[in-house]
C-alpha cells in the first residue's frame, strides 16, 4: 500500500473525506497506466467511497463505474453502486440487478443480503423483503441498519409488534441520527418523517 493510500485511510477515519479522496486519487495516479486491475480497482473504490461521504455523487458514480469495469464480479463494488443508486431512486432495475449479482457472488454477506432485501422492499415487494431481511438479521445480529430495515418492512406488512422488536434490536447499536429516528419509530410507528433512508 502506498503512502498516499495510507494517508487516504487516515483522513477517511478523521472524516476529512474530500482530502481522503484526493489522497486515494494520488495513489491511483502513482500506479500509472500499466497497473494491474486488481491494484487499481480497490483504490478507485476507496476514492469513490470518500467522495460519496463528501456528497459528490456524480464523481462517485463515475469512479465506481471505472472500478466495476476493472472488476465486474466484485460484490463490494456491485453492492455499493447498486445501493447508492437505489437510495437516490436512479435506474432501479439496474440497481436491483447489481445487488442481486452481488448477493449471488457473496450469499453469506449479511450487508449485501440487507441491500437486496431493502431493494426489494423499496420496489414494493414487502413479503419477499421480509424473508430476505430476516436472513440478513440472522447473519449479522449486531448491525442496526439491518434490524431497522426489517422493522420498517414488518411494520408496512402490519406486523407492528415484530417491527417494534426489530427497531429495539437496532437501537442497541445505533448512534446519533439513527438512534433518534429509531426512538421516533418506537414512539410513533413508521411515518414518512422517520422512514429509513
Amino acid at each position: 500500500m502506498s503512502d498516499y493510500a495510507r494517508l487516504g485511510d487516515v483522513l477517511s477515519n478523521l472524516k476529512r473525506y474530500e482530502e481522503s479522496a484526493g489522497a486515494y486519487n494520488r495513489a491511483v495516479q502513482m500506479l500509472g497506466p500499466n497497473a494491474k486491475p486488481e491494484e487499481r480497482w480497490p483504490l478507485l473504490f476507496l476514492e469513490a467511497t470518500s467522495l460519496e461521504e463528501a456528497n459528490h455523487w456524480p464523481e462517485t458514480r463515475d469512479l465506481l463505474g471505472q472500478a466495476l469495469a476493472l472488476a465486474p464480479d466484485q460484490p463490494i463494488i456491485l453492492n455499493f453502486l447498486g445501493y447508492a443508486k437505489l437510495e437516490r431512486g436512479e435506474d432501479l432495475d439496474t440497481a436491483e440487478a447489481m445487488i442481486r449479482k452481488a448477493s449471488a457472488l457473496a450469499p453469506d454477506d449479511a450487508s449485501i443480503t440487507d441491500s437486496l432485501g431493502w431493494a426489494v422492499f423499496k420496489r414494493g415487494r414487502t413479503k419477499e423483503a421480509i424473508e430476505i431481511l430476516t436472513r440478513a438479521a440472522k447473519g449479522d445480529p449486531a448491525q442496526a441498519e439491518i434490524h431497522e430495515h426489517l422493522g420498517d418492512a414488518l411494520y408496512k406488512a402490519g406486523n407492528k409488534f415484530e417491527a417494534r422488536y426489530s427497531w429495539s434490536a437496532a437501537l442497541i447499536t445505533a448512534e446519533n441520527d439513527d438512534a433518534v429516528r429509531l426512538k421516533a419509530k418506537l414512539d410513533n410507528g413508521l411515518t414518512p418523517a422517520n422512514a429509513a433512508p
